[in-house]
């Protein structure tokens, strides 16, 4: 796909993965719209891709509420005319036993990291079809390849929104429009901040320790392999070799978590 002139609309662009997504498809010629639950963080996104000299606009909306997100993409096509490029990448996570998990806490999960992105889906697949081509690009996650214990709400979501893409895109196979879903492994953004559950605590510290860095990727890792996958309709992009490896464990020992399970029940063991 050719990238030049095109609007790329981006959700969970006001930081991480989807601020360097955004940056990079601008300076690979794009127009961007920059959404983001944060209006300041969205403009901040804005700022930047104006200062490389690329059209930019920010919107506030909550990707799970279906009627904000169809207003958006009223919106950009206002703005920008259309849609070709759909990034489906705003999302939350949580740490910890599924057993102490509260409802409240698994809705919140599903209602972004799934809903968001059929939401998305939704709303811009019209503007889509009615480009000459056009590509949708879903963030799901190493553990989309394979459930991970004390990660399983967050395990479930991410295995939906691998599903989903890969129906999706035989579906539109025909169309023009593109689907890639996208598997990072641990990468350095904010997620682990807002993150709940029994071990959301810990899981924030070690977002902000010392070895977050060494440990992790930066997003800027996911955003070219992001704009190389829409530029070559790739289907699946697997993203550092944690995540390697866990499509590799995927694929030989399928559903063997199991010694996973024993070192973090050590961390938190199971309610009695």
């Amino acid at each position: 796909m050719r990238l030049q002139g095109r609007t790329a609309v981006v959700t969970g662009a006001g930081s991480g993965i989807g601020r360097a997504t955004s940056v990079a498809l601008a300076r690979q010629g794009c127009e961007v719209a920059a959404v983001d639950l944060d209006p300041a963080a969205a403009a901040d996104t804005a700022t930047l891709i104006r200062a490389e000299g690329r059209v930019a606009s920010a919107h506030a909306a909550d990707v799970a509420d279906p009627e904000r997100m169809a207003a958006l993409a009223a919106e950009v096509a206002d703005v920008h005319g259309g849609c070709h490029v759909l990034v489906n990448n705003a999302g939350v996570t949580a740490a910890g036993s599924f057993e102490r998990e509260r409802d409240e806490d698994l809705r919140w999960i599903v209602d972004v990291n799934v809903w968001g992105v059929l939401n998305g889906c939704r709303a811009f697949l019209p503007q889509l079809r009615r480009a000459d081509e056009a590509h949708i690009v879903n963030l799901s996650s190493m553990v989309g390849l394979l459930g991970l214990p004390h990660n399983a709400s967050y395990s479930l979501t991410k295995a939906a929104v691998r599903g989903f893409s890969e129906a999706l895109r035989s579906e539109l196979v025909t169309s023009g429009i593109g689907v890639t879903v996208v598997f990072p492994g641990a990468i350095r953004t904010n997620i682990t901040a807002s993150a709940r559950g029994s071990q959301a605590g810990r899981l924030a510290e070690l977002g902000r320790s010392r070895l977050a860095p060494m440990a992790m990727r930066p997003p800027s890792t996911v955003a070219r392999r992001i704009v190389r996958a829409v530029e070559r309709n790739r289907a699946r992009v697997v993203v550092g070799l944690d995540a390697r490896l866990v499509d590799l464990v995927s694929r030989v020992l399928p559903g063997r978590s199991g010694l996973v399970g024993r070192v973090t029940n050590r961390l938190e063991p199971p309610p009695r």
